[in-house]
């Protein structure tokens, strides 16, 4: 009953996400010198939890095939990096890896089937992500960040901050979620709590976005997940969302 209960409340996070991705029910990115993801590593640090991932993730659609969008200008703008072509399911999908030492930046573009040579997007994401987390590897990506999304999108779009690691501390539970609400001036507004998973949804006035769900506002997710094969939890902790399975 609890396997079911777990996996019925993931379908649910990753359900959300997308209304996320594709309803536009979100507030706008406000201007601001420090990240979000600055934040979230203040406070995973404070409770002495180990980075082992790291990632930001923002993506925009176009209503229609998006003539500035397209795949012949994204190359043009970025000559450098090691593009390659996947089609699936009818789809194209065009992707773009770069590397700035340790940073990782990506950008996968889905395009139509439209006969023209330009390739135009329906859809387009950009992803920054990396294992270490450092001040110089913090002001490379917030510059990164801010230059790449103002060559690659028309808007503002939401950005998903996330952080991966592991607290090495044998306990589990409310005592290292309660850390971190704290730490992040965060309200708890929903949670599933079993014996070695945990999944809190809070909202922060500390963040620069947040969702607007039925009956709640929120911008912050935790997951904890007991690590079996010894000492310690593992932790998965975002804003606005989550959006992958932790």
């Amino acid at each position: 009953m609890k396997g079911c209960c777990r996996e019925y409340f993931i379908l649910l996070l990753l359900l959300t996400s997308l209304i996320v991705f594709f309803s536009g029910n979100n507030t706008s990115v406000a201007e601001k010198s420090e990240l979000d993801i600055e934040k979230l590593v203040h406070a995973v640090q404070k409770q002495q939890g180990s980075i082992i991932e790291w990632s930001l993730y923002t993506r925009e659609l176009a209503e229609q095939p998006s003539q500035e969008l397209s795949v012949t200008r994204l190359k043009r703008v970025f000559p450098e990096w090691d593009w390659s072509l996947s089609r699936k399911e009818g789809k194209e999908t065009v992707t773009g890896i770069n590397y700035n030492g340790k940073i990782e930046e990506k950008i996968v573009a889905v395009t139509t089937d439209n006969g023209n040579k330009d390739n135009l997007i329906s859809y387009v994401s950009y992803e920054l992500k990396g294992t270490t987390w450092n001040h110089r590897i913090s002001k490379s990506t917030e510059t990164l960040f801010q230059s790449r999304t103002e060559l690659i999108f028309k808007q503002k779009p939401v950005v998903f901050s996330c952080i991966k690691g592991i607290f090495n501390d044998d306990e589990f539970g409310q005592t290292i979620v309660s850390g971190l609400l704290s730490s992040l001036l965060a309200k708890e507004k929903e949670a599933l709590r079993e014996e070695d998973f945990s999944s809190i949804s809070a909202y922060s006035s500390l963040f620069t976005q947040s969702l607007s769900l039925p009956g709640k506002e929120m911008n912050l997710q935790i997951g904890l997940r007991k690590n079996k094969a010894g000492n310690g939890t593992y932790f998965t902790v975002g804003t606005p969302i989550l959006t992958n399975e932790y």
